[in-house]
């Protein structure tokens, strides 16, 4: 047993055996049961708050607060009271014997009135088996006298019929009834069976422990205070999803928007269920180490190395989706809500109460709706997927970030798939893609792929290439749709790319990665071609 108090929660244990025996002597009075009221989940842990009402009858009164789950982490109770002062908290480790009590009691009662009703059936039954016995008996005396009689001149011929009569139906009354009773043995029996395993599994969870928790408060007399225990408990954790639904009233990018429905998934296998709670979604982590790092001394030193010779090489290329942001996981990934890397720490509140079971069947809970501004756009990349994706360019006007998790995208009341939404800060611009346009057709056709000898005395070698992308537009309106390809970004002085004047106008391209963009608006029916030619001029003397 153990015991700390507080008036703010703050340890009083120096004053524990002078506090107990004041408190003895004070004869506090006593306030039944409490209630879980407010929880604050966190991604491996929650605390929990229970509440409960204190009838302060003279100058000392308690709380008790029973069957805080084994879970909890006695260390971290806390209470606090604001009608009150909190003088101490005393908690107990305890069997679950007390709280088992009276629905053992009523299993017990029920098994023995089950085997008194069992007992009069079989011996009913046995008085019937027994009955049809005594029957064949007297049937075979009878049958031996009727032959005596048979010999003799005047043979009593009715009165053998009405004694086999009453035989035989004597016989078949007793074989009915003995029948009859074999169901209903086997009803009670089955229902025995069930009673004593539901008496052994209540055995079984009677002797897990629990903890108990006694508040002692001063407050006065005749007045009502409410206290507040609080306690960190294990078994329990949360992670974010969302729903995202386009609401088009339009073309790309004019008058569209986007409906963000933000969920949270908790699971809790503590054995006590939060009802009626209000609940608090927190991204901290408590086990993390919470000192700063130290930083360390950064060295720099250099190896001798012999000149390497050059050689032209091309890099692999990394497909990425408009919805994936590199190094993020994908939908059937554990998207759990952990990014220390931001060094954030967020808490949301669920707006209305809600029930979280204690056996860890997950919740899904409603946490907040944000209408989003969004500029809707057609994008292709012919290279990579010859189809073109609705994106929406979004920014974060919610009152909080975006957590890392799943992202369920609809469009037209339809499921389009789901994505991982990363993290997005208040304000931060982010990305979501509403699958394909079928209406729009998209081909990517192979011009020209070919290196030549170019300059005097032959010192370059030109790498030529040539594409073309045919674009239609099969949608019953206008649309804007984005083309995009790359070229190659050099990182050596000598060897240039460059991009022909072949290639169709209108284009914008990022010298950092080398992607070509082109911004094409499309009437209904409409068919355009595109084409890229650029060329990379290399030295001779560097080997292919």
């Amino acid at each position: 047993m153990r015991m700390n108090g507080s008036t703010t929660a703050f340890p009083l244990a120096f004053l524990a055996p002078l506090l107990f025996t004041a408190i003895a002597a004070a004869a506090p009075e006593r306030a039944p049961g409490s209630a879980v009221t407010a929880v604050v989940v966190y991604p491996d842990r929650a605390q929990v708050t229970r509440t409960a009402a204190v009838p302060c009858g003279g100058a000392r009164a308690a709380a008790v607060f029973a069957g805080i789950p084994p879970a909890a982490d006695p260390t971290s109770i806390r209470a606090q009271s604001k009608e009150a002062v909190v003088d101490g908290v005393r908690w107990e480790e305890r069997t679950r014997e007390e709280g088992f009590a009276a629905e053992v009691k009523d299993i017990e009662r029920q098994i023995r009135a089950e085997e008194g009703e069992l007992a009069v059936v079989r011996d009913t039954r046995a008085r019937e088996e027994n009955s049809v016995s005594i029957a064949a008996q007297y049937l075979e005396v009878s049958l031996a006298m009727i032959g005596r009689e048979m010999t003799e001149p005047a043979p009593g011929v009715a009165a053998w019929s009405a004694a086999l009569e009453s035989i035989l139906a004597t016989r078949l009354r007793a074989s009915a009834e003995a029948t009859g009773l074999a169901p209903r043995e086997r009803a009670i029996g089955r229902k025995l069976d069930e009673l004593r395993r539901r008496r052994d599994r209540l055995g079984a969870a009677a002797q897990r422990r629990e903890y108990a928790a006694e508040v002692f408060l001063t407050c006065p007399a005749g007045k009502r205070a409410e206290v507040e225990l609080s306690y960190v408990v294990g078994g329990a954790s949360w992670e974010p999803a969302y729903e995202a639904r386009a609401a088009e009233s339009g073309g790309s990018g004019g008058g569209a928007g986007v409906d963000l429905a933000t969920y949270a998934t908790i699971r809790q296998a503590t054995g006590e269920d939060w009802r009626d709670a209000r609940v608090v979604l927190s991204t901290a982590i408590p086990r993390q180490n919470a000192t700063p790092p130290e930083i360390a001394a950064l060295k720099v030193w250099a190896d001798e190395r012999k000149p390497p010779k050059k050689v032209v090489t091309s890099r692999q290329e990394s497909v990425r989706h408009a919805d994936a942001p590199a190094g993020g996981k994908g939908a059937g990934s554990d998207s759990r809500v952990r990014f220390e890397a931001q060094g954030l720490s967020v808490q949301m509140t669920v707006p209305r109460p809600a029930d979280v079971p204690g056996d860890g069947t997950p919740a899904r809970l409603f946490v907040a709706r944000t209408p989003l501004s969004a500029d809707v756009k057609l994008r292709t990349s012919p290279k990579l997927m010859p189809f073109a994706f609705r994106v929406a360019e979004l920014t974060n006007t919610a009152p909080f970030p975006l957590l890392p998790g799943p992202v369920d995208a609809f469009r037209r009341g339809a499921l389009l798939g789901r994505h991982h939404m990363p993290y997005t800060a208040i304000g931060e611009r982010f990305r979501l893609t509403f699958g394909i346009e079928e209406a729009i057709a998209v081909k990517r056709v192979v011009l020209e792929e070919l290196q030549r000898q170019a300059g005097l005395f032959g010192g370059m070698r030109h790498h030529r290439f040539a594409y073309r992308f045919e674009i239609g537009n099969y949608l019953q309106r206008a649309d804007e749709i984005e083309v995009s390809d790359h070229v190659p970004v050099s990182e050596l002085d000598d060897i240039k790319v460059v991009i022909d004047g072949k290639t169709t106008g209108g284009y914008s391209l990022e010298p950092t990665d080398g992607i070509v963009t082109w911004r094409l608006r499309l009437q209904p029916g409409e068919r355009r071609n595109v084409e890229l030619v650029y060329r990379v001029e290399v030295p001779a003397s560097y080997e292919q």
